[in-house]
């Protein structure tokens, strides 16, 4: 086939490779095969990621046959037509959203140039939200989408009593660790739901890791016959397969379970490289080298236009890139200095035992994880059963350092975290990316809720560190504290290192000013407190700058005098309203007859795009900082 990728230049003059979707049906039209298709939505995903700067290959890639295959058995005739059938097909697992996209751009649901909004405010969302027109239902939070496609039969049988029109979910085979699924089957038999197909895309690679290394799956055969659905197997990387097993599944008369095998990477032969005693697959999550795109292009634009035999099977870059017993480099944060900091809390305390859900790189377990095996659980991606596991080990007399990220950890195991403080439990729980940032992914993984939620646990502190000091000195709080505590860690930073007081409730004084004062906590807020504060510095304005690492704690009768000395006070807050930092300024502030300090926070559901751009919409940049503080001291902005 004679044809020609298009190339699309990117702002900073960079080009990157994909098919329009003109080309797509060319394809189609001479070759009539749905595994070309696939491929050439591979190239697609794959440049839809690197143009965002983030997200994940490695199941993008893995899904893409499953995906084209599923919209071939339900548009049946009206497939890349400009009328598709209407019925509802949505990925539950959300990490594959490129791959989503790249699909719906195949079906004429999306532009050529939609492509290249992914992770972009007001673009394509990290993981799939019904902002986007054709996107039945906002997915990435794991464990829902068999209980969202019964709501959605159940919504088609109340409309016309006699509707079987076919409905498919994709799963994750690393989904399948949360309780949520297994609950949702019985009910879809009880009620006659035949319709209902779940397909797993089942590459067997989780995070970090292997799937059975991570939390074996047992026989998931039985599990879903046990519950009254039929059970198939396929090769999820052969779409005539996957569409044959669609088809058997619309002539069941029970809700069926296509456990699809794959491969993660699957398209790129380097990508899907991962020896069965590795520990880090490289591909997960994230963009990839500029050597490694324009090397993967090459291949998928071979396999689209069938000359993979040729000069595309020869590329393959460096050996050292896929390192599969060491981590990749990444910038320096709050993790990076956890991922060191914890093993030097577990040597002198041998009372720690630390849990995970499988995210041990993304929450710096990893390294501990060999340094104490016996005192380290992975408890996959099953965050309601870690912290109730965790809750019996502190009633044993163990210290449990339970990690997730943090929307995962305080939501979704919100009641398990509440039982374990009716027990007075000494537990600690470290919540990652807490905050609008990183906010490409989307509000799935946004944790602005957390502090609210945490703050109402009775008996717990909140703790959100700016920087390593005060990181080691809220731990040091924590495992103090005979009850449960909550050590909030975002994204980015570190700020710059200091000295903090005694007390992790008190101001930390990061900048001398006597006009107003910025409060924050959190690395992301602080260094943009510092930032506003050099600007105003150059209209000699002094901007003081504190952080508070115990958000939660009423403010000191000292800390509130130095407050009420200043002109005005703006109180950044890394998360919706709570009872945290700006409730218990506001209330001192108000007892010695000072002015209402400003609040910068967020309220209500956060936007999602690149970190910038979304710092810009919240108004949580260094130059809207600034801004709000000239209206506060009713200068001109």
């Amino acid at each position: 086939m004679t044809l020609e990728p298009t190339t699309y230049r990117a702002p900073s003059g960079q080009e990157f490779l994909y098919w329009s979707r003109e080309q797509l049906l060319k394809a189609w039209k001479e070759k009539s095969s749905l595994k070309v298709l696939a491929d050439g939505c591979r190239l697609n995903a794959v440049t839809a990621v690197q143009i965002a700067g983030s997200g994940h290959l490695g199941t993008s890639l893995s899904s893409l046959d499953i995906m084209v295959a599923v919209r071939a058995f339900l548009d049946g005739d009206k497939f890349l037509t400009s009328s598709p059938s209407g019925a509802i097909f949505f990925s539950s697992k959300g990490h594959d959203a490129p791959a989503y996209y790249a699909t719906m751009h195949l079906c004429g649901e999306l532009k050529d140039e939609d492509l290249f909004t992914l992770r972009r405010l007001g673009g394509l969302p990290g993981h799939p939200e019904t902002v986007t027109k054709g996107v039945p239902t906002n997915t990435g939070s794991l464990g829902m989408g068999i209980s969202k496609a019964k709501g959605f039969i159940k919504a088609a049988r109340l409309a016309d009593p006699d509707s079987r029109q076919p409905l498919v979910v994709m799963l994750g085979d690393g989904e399948l660790n949360e309780g949520q699924i297994w609950e949702s089957m019985p009910g879809a038999v009880r009620d006659g739901f035949s319709e209902l197909i779940a397909i797993v895309d089942g590459n067997k690679i989780q995070s970090d890791t292997w799937g059975e290394s991570t939390l074996p799956l047992g026989d998931v055969r039985r599990r879903v016959e046990g519950a009254g659905w039929s059970y198939l197997e396929v090769e999820g990387n052969d779409p005539d397969q996957v569409l044959e097993a669609l088809t058997q599944a619309s002539s069941l008369d029970s809700p069926t379970f296509i456990y699809a095998s794959t491969v993660k990477g699957s398209g790129v032969s380097w990508m899907e490289e991962f020896p069965a005693d590795g520990e880090y697959y490289k591909f997960h999550s994230g963009a990839i080298a500029p050597e490694l795109y324009d090397a993967a292009a090459k291949i998928l634009v071979g396999s689209f236009t069938g000359d993979a035999g040729g000069e595309a099977a020869e590329l393959e870059p460096s050996r050292p890139e896929f390192d599969s017993y060491h981590p990749r480099n990444r910038p320096e944060s709050l993790l990076t200095h956890w991922e060191v900091m914890i093993g030097k809390f577990m040597d002198s305390h041998d009372s720690i035992v630390a849990f995970d859900g499988d995210l041990s790189f993304d929450t710096g377990t990893h390294l501990v994880r060999h340094q104490y095996p016996h005192r380290y659980v992975q408890a996959g991606i099953a965050e309601q059963d870690m912290v109730s596991m965790a809750g019996t080990l502190a009633l044993s007399g163990h210290i449990p350092f339970v990690h997730s990220f943090a929307t995962f950890l305080t939501m979704r195991a919100t009641e398990q975290i509440f039982n374990n403080a009716t027990e007075y439990s000494h537990i600690v729980y470290f919540g990652f990316l807490a905050g609008i940032v990183p906010s490409a992914p989307g509000f799935s993984h946004q944790a602005v809720t957390d502090v609210g939620i945490m703050s109402s646990i009775p008996g717990i502190r909140v703790f959100e560190p700016s920087c390593s000091e005060e990181l080691a000195q809220v731990v040091e709080a924590a495992l103090d504290y005979k009850g449960p505590s909550y050590v909030r860690i975002g994204g980015l930073g570190p700020a710059p290192a200091v000295t903090p007081p005694a007390n992790p409730a008190a101001l930390v004084q990061r900048r001398a000013g006597t006009d107003l004062a910025f409060v924050t906590s959190g690395p992301l807020l602080t260094l943009e407190a510092l930032s506003a504060a050099d600007l105003l510095a150059q209209e000699g304005i002094e901007a003081a700058v504190f952080s508070r690492p115990e958000t939660t704690a009423e403010i000191n009768p000292d800390d509130a005098r130095r407050l009420a000395a200043m002109g005005q006070v703006i109180v950044c807050e890394n998360h919706d309203p709570a009872l945290a930092n700006f409730h218990h300024i506001s209330q001192a502030l108000r007892a010695a007859g000072s002015p209402e300090p400003i609040r910068v926070g967020v309220d209500g559901v956060p936007a999602n795009g690149q970190p910038q751009e979304v710092l810009v919409h919240h108004r949580f940049d260094a130059v809207s900082l600034a801004s709000r503080a000239r209206a506060g001291l009713d200068l001109p902005r």
